[in-house]
């Protein structure tokens, strides 16, 4: 319930340009250059935003290595520092999937595509958490009627498909869980509004964190009061182990029980290396 200050970026030169934003350290830095220097610190955590408004909306460019990603149509960003030394270890964006407010289903289905393709050619790739099951990509239409997430990005919906998911589906949205490089990305595309004339809005939602705050998050013994920050590599290395043992457990009857519902098991999914981030 934070409600970082933040001031509207006033149409510039600037805004000509993508606004480059790193994690980690320079993230700071990337924000302060946006904001004349504008944080919100509170106990647990600093917050940083920036935000644009109609009609110069901002052009956002997340730096990922070979797997950066350009976010276009964007109303407002908060970064998200929860341990200083960190640096920048979330970034959370609300755009629109069009640069208009309401657009035919055809503009939307478009934008749909346009944002697929832009996302599998930055190389994003579906993301299982380790103790979910890994649904096969032949159950992903299935799975997403039921579910509401994407389990294969790199399946584009035909215009039909699309039409069908997006008004059926519960909340009018589909959520992806996707990650390269060290980065989590859940993204959602939300159908927000239909006018009588058979116009639609939609709001796309970023929600970006490092591999490394996510797991590290995930390890805090919170019972005993265990900082992962405090740990010392032995301890941190032993408690990633646990987590990695209790997850499999996890898994093993989620799986089982999405097999009893006729789903199909991906053997093939391999989880990416996030223990070089973690350590």
């Amino acid at each position: 319930g934070c409600q970082p200050n933040a001031k509207n970026i006033e149409n510039s030169a600037m805004n000509q340009q993508p606004y480059l934003l790193h994690f980690g350290l320079q993230g700071f830095k990337d924000f302060v250059q946006y904001n004349q220097g504008e944080v919100d610190n509170h106990p647990v955590a600093s917050f940083t935003s920036l935000r644009f408004s109609a009609p110069n909306l901002g052009q956002i460019k997340i730096e990922n290595g070979a797997n950066s990603l350009l976010i276009d149509h964007v109303f407002n960003v908060l970064g998200t520092s929860f341990h200083k030394e960190e640096g920048i270890e979330g970034i959370d964006i609300d755009a629109g999937l069009n640069k208009e407010e309401f657009v035919r289903p055809e503009q939307a289905y478009e934008a749909y595509v346009a944002l697929m393709k832009r996302l599998n050619e930055a190389g994003w790739k579906n993301y299982f958490y380790r103790f979910s099951a890994r649904i096969a990509k032949e159950d992903n239409i299935r799975y997403l009627m039921q579910s509401g997430d994407v389990i294969d990005p790199s399946y584009i919906c035909t215009f039909e498909e699309w039409k069908k998911i997006i008004n059926n589906v519960t909340g009018n949205s589909i959520g992806y869980r996707l990650y390269a490089n060290g980065i989590l990305l859940n993204l959602s595309i939300k159908q927000t509004k239909k006018t009588e004339d058979g116009k639609e809005q939609y709001m796309v939602r970023y929600a970006f964190n490092t591999i490394r705050y996510d797991e590290r998050n995930s390890l805090d013994d919170s019972e005993n009061n265990i900082d992962t920050y405090k740990m010392t590599s032995k301890e941190l290395e032993q408690a990633f182990k646990n987590e990695l043992l209790r997850n499999k457990k996890s898994r093993e009857a989620d799986e089982k029980d999405a097999v009893s519902q006729g789903y199909h098991i991906d053997e093939n999914y391999v989880d990416p290396d996030v223990w070089q981030y973690v350590k």
